[in-house]
């Protein structure tokens, strides 16, 4: 897998020509993650990575493993028919680890995806009356749109051409509504899980965007109807995304291919990220169809959350996107002395009257934490916790130290992950449960114990006010939960909005704990 490449891109480094690495990346005629955070990759949601999540499996029998989820096409309104919500067939999307730290992947996990049109004479498109108009399974003749889709996995073994995990293998539908979809996640939803038989599991379909936030407040000058843990808005809530997910034995994913005996050991630590790809020629023929042709180009990618969002400037987010982490030396400065920060302060500043110091530059804390991996020894109380993983130069992705016990369940798990002294959160890996947003936030601000001078109130308790999804997630893989139905309301915001479920009487607004679990709502 590793190719000649990487020592070009190094050499280009060395020689320090960055600039002109800036400039051919960013004159290729396509290349574009997090929700719509570039330009280009805004006006492209098919191909649009919006979150990645690595994480040790936490579901009773599959402790030995480690779950990897991309999701894609952000912002689904649960009944935007009649297409649906598919994934595109002209884009190859793809799941890869680093397990050497040199930037480059050692192991793909590649997707991609073929359409078909059961009757094309109906006014309809994903779903019909072909029969009864109800689609109980995903062969259903009403499921008018199937799409199937091809995964295999590709490392030094395999060779290029990667080795099969599935072929001709049904995706299930959006979930359409009670009519068309009923009873969705029994008749659908799970059986779009897959077992190899080796026991690997994997995954495509929709879910329920589990990624929560208040957008509107974030970009809104950090206009945040709450600085605190609750009292927000999630923006997304009832949305949905597709999802692709895969579970694999920790000793497929090591460089070791052992599972390591301690967190320091060899081969503890992975690196995670996900991309999407075009071919580098689309044709749009007379009577309106596409073909594409020529090399695959990168155009979204995605690791660690908000980065590329939040950290890197608006004029190399595009570059950024079609930038493999082996060359992440681009990116240094950006995480060095980000903007963000001072946004933040001069926004609590200005609306709030709000005063607070941040970090000055360099900020090497923020290059540890995104692009470096955090060396052991460095957190305080805790010697053999590490997430490093990296040849000297900077790649941003995703670490995971795989040795690290999930603590779901226990009294160490915090939704803040390291900065709740839980080391099996973000930022190793990324459970579905992080509040990724509020330690984003707290790190930039310098609230961490890497930075002790600046780790202080408000630095080190500032939030968006979301602090939980509130439809919660399954406990068993693909663990994001079933998707939001078609054909029903949608609810105005989240916390303010009441519910009806029967345990709350009707009157009661969902109560947060300190772990951003409901209180008073009952978890699917």
């Amino acid at each position: 897998m590793k190719s000649t490449r990487k020592n070009k891109l190094f050499s280009l480094v060395q020689f320090g020509i960055i600039a002109l690495l800036i400039l051919n990346l960013m004159s290729l005629p396509i290349m574009a993650s997090s929700h719509a955070e570039a330009p280009l990759i805004s006006m492209d949601r098919y191909a649009d990575n919006t979150d990645v999540y690595a994480f040790r499996s936490t579901e009773p029998g599959r402790e030995g493993f480690v779950t990897l989820i991309a999701n894609y096409i952000p912002f689904q309104d649960p009944s935007g028919g009649p297409q649906f919500f598919r994934f595109d067939d002209s884009v190859m999307y793809e799941i890869k680890v680093d397990n050497t730290g040199d930037g480059l992947e050692d192991i793909t996990y590649q997707f991609q995806f073929t359409t078909q049109i059961v009757r094309p004479s109906t006014v309809f498109g994903m779903n019909t009356l072909n029969q009864d108009g109800v689609i109980m399974n995903e062969r259903d003749p009403d499921y008018n749109m199937p799409q199937d889709y091809t995964l295999r996995v590709i490392n030094s073994a395999t060779g290029p051409n990667g080795q099969l995990l599935g072929t001709g293998v049904r995706m299930p539908p959006s979930n359409i509504g009670p009519r068309v979809t009923p009873n969705y996640e029994e008749n659908l939803g799970r059986r779009g899980v897959h077992t190899t038989p080796s026991g690997v599991r994997f995954f495509a379909g929709q879910r329920d965007e589990s990624f929560f936030i208040d957008v509107g407040g974030v970009f809104d000058l950090f206009n945040l109807r709450s600085l605190a843990a609750s009292g927000g808005v999630d923006s997304l809530r009832s949305f949905n995304v597709n999802t692709l997910a895969v579970e694999v034995p920790i000793q497929n994913l090591t460089s070791t291919r052992t599972i390591p005996a301690s967190s320091t050991a060899p081969g503890a630590v992975i690196g995670v990220f996900a991309t999407a790809s075009r071919r580098g020629t689309q044709v749009i023929n007379a009577d309106n169809t596409r073909s594409t042709s020529g090399p695959w180009r990168q155009i979204s990618r995605l690791g660690n959350p908000l980065v590329n969002e939040l950290v890197i400037p608006l004029g190399l987010k595009d570059a950024f996107n079609a930038l493999s982490p082996v060359g992440d030396a681009v990116a240094a400065p950006s995480i060095l002395d980000p903007e963000l920060p001072k946004l933040i302060k001069a926004a609590l500043s200005s609306f709030n009257n709000i005063n607070i110091n941040i970090p000055p530059a360099p900020r090497n804390d923020l290059v540890a934490i995104f692009a470096t991996g955090i060396p052991a020894g460095a957190v305080p109380g805790a010697p053999t916790f590490t997430t490093f993983l990296s040849d000297g130069q900077p790649h941003e992705y995703m670490r995971l130290n795989v040795a690290i016990a999930p603590t779901n369940g226990t009294s160490a798990f915090s939704r803040l992950g390291l900065l709740g002294g839980d080391p099996a959160g973000f930022p190793n890996g990324r459970r579905v449960t992080d509040d990724v947003v509020d330690i984003d936030i707290r790190a930039v601000l310098g609230g961490t114990p890497f930075t002790p001078a600046f780790n202080v109130a408000p630095n080190n308790s500032i939030g968006d006010g979301v602090a939980a999804n509130f439809e919660g997630f399954l406990t068993r893989f693909p663990y994001l939960q079933t998707p939001n139905q078609g054909n029903t309301p949608r609810p105005a915001n989240f916390p303010a909005a009441q519910l009806s479920a029967p345990e709350t009487n009707g009157n009661q607004p969902p109560i947060v704990d300190a772990n951003g679990f409901l209180t008073n709502y009952k978890n699917k």
